[in-house]
């Protein structure tokens, strides 16, 4: 009988310890209360998490982001991409008013 985990992401590091130390899945299924189906998701879902990082992926904080996470050099940083975007779009709406009038 299996139980209704919500926060089977706990249970993630003893999964894999559990299988490094040889037990099958159906073992550990049984040992948890979850069904089979459960566990190798949950195998899945980490050793996907663990080539995105391997990859570069920089994952992000869950939850809602704080008002005001950026330190200087990422206001900066941000502040000169808002500037090149405006004169992009400003080049833009000039050189097509200039064509209109041509």
């Amino acid at each position: 009988m299996s139980k209704a985990y919500t926060k089977i992401e706990i249970l993630s590091e003893e999964v894999f310890q559990r299988k490094a130390a040889g037990e099958t899945n159906m073992e550990i299924a049984e040992s948890y209360g979850l069904t089979l189906h459960q566990i190798k998701q949950v195998i899945s879902r980490q050793n996907r998490k663990a080539r995105l990082i391997a990859n570069g992926y920089v994952p992000k904080p869950k939850g809602r982001p704080r008002k005001n996470p950026e330190n200087e050099d990422q206001k900066r940083n941000n502040g000169l991409i808002e500037l090149r975007m405006q004169v992009e779009l400003l080049r833009n709406f000039l050189s097509m008013d200039y064509q209109s009038h041509s």
